[in-house]
């Protein structure tokens, strides 16, 4: 015979308090997938960007800046919200100065400098946009934009090592400007004298170097001009023609052959563009740079 202190007080409860545990249940069950839901676009978004942001940094890494532009792009427009957004951007940057096109990442890096401005969070990346800014306006022989970004660097950042580069710049900015003497003749050092003859966008004008044998030891040796500043002309010729050219240290190097008298190169020149720019000369001689300190600035006039 069954116990009625088992059966009776069950069969007695009412159904909506039989049913309250259960309710209970599902509603925390309900909260729980709800909370879910909520969070799963931003996840779900998140997890997507990953993939093309590795995708396309290691694209950038192994020097691939066309695949790595194209997938950078990819995410600033599909993945606005994603936390691979800024990275992306500055991406897109540093692909485009590794396919060469300077102006339109200095622009980039620019524009970055609007929005990474503020918040403990956005300083690294704010950083690696001075960065890579100040090193962009160095390599375009920028001498207007150079100092106001080495001048945010020194504000923001006065102990990375972006500022002490950008610092050095602006001191090579601030001896050309004191070197200049109407965009005509000048000379930083004993060993060799320049003569700068007015230049006009357009039209062919010289550059005279006179090296001193005094300077470097007989032999072969190399007249080097910042990288920078040659972009901005067309070599129309050399005389005595050069006996090759080669490209590092940021300097384009036109070779010669050094004797016991004087050596007098003249560089014909047209100017792409109007404005200022920045000359650096110094020698070479056995793959070791001897600088001068001779750096002047060019003005070039418009037509």
């Amino acid at each position: 015979m069954a116990s009625p202190y088992v059966t009776t007080p069950l069969r007695g409860l009412p159904l909506r308090r039989r049913m309250a545990p259960l309710s209970l249940l599902l509603f925390l069950f309900a909260v729980m997938n709800g909370g879910a839901y909520l969070l799963a676009p931003a996840l779900f978004q998140a997890d997507q960007a990953r993939g093309p942001y590795t995708l396309a940094n290691n694209y950038e890494l192994t020097r691939v800046y066309s695949r790595s532009l194209e997938g950078y792009r990819q995410i600033v427009q599909q993945f606005p919200e994603s936390g691979y957004y800024d990275a992306a951007r500055i991406g897109i940057a540093n692909s485009l100065m590794g396919l060469g096109r300077r102006e339109e990442a200095i622009a980039q890096y620019q524009q970055l400098l609007t929005t990474l401005s503020a918040g403990e969070t956005l300083k690294a990346n704010r950083l690696a946009v001075l960065s890579k800014l100040a090193s962009a306006l160095e390599e375009a022989g920028d001498m207007a934009q150079s100092p106001i970004v080495y001048a945010l660097l020194a504000a923001e950042y006065p102990d990375s090592s972006a500022t002490a580069d950008a610092k050095r710049y602006a001191d090579t900015i601030a001896a050309a400007t004191a070197n200049a003497t109407d965009s005509r003749s000048a000379g930083g050092s004993d060993l060799i004298a320049i003569d700068i003859a007015p230049a006009v966008v357009g039209k062919p004008f010289t550059i005279s170097v006179r090296v001193d044998p005094k300077a470097v030891p007989a032999g072969t040796f190399s007249i080097a001009l910042n990288s920078s500043f040659v972009s901005a002309f067309d070599v129309v010729s050399v005389e005595p023609a050069t006996s090759g050219t080669s490209d590092y240290w940021g300097k384009r190097l036109f070779q010669f052959s050094m004797a016991a008298e004087p050596l007098e190169v003249v560089f014909t020149l047209k100017a792409k563009a109007a404005g200022k720019q920045l000359l650096d000369i110094d020698l070479e001689r056995s793959f070791t740079l001897i600088e001068l300190n001779t750096t002047m600035s060019v003005d070039v006039a418009g037509q």
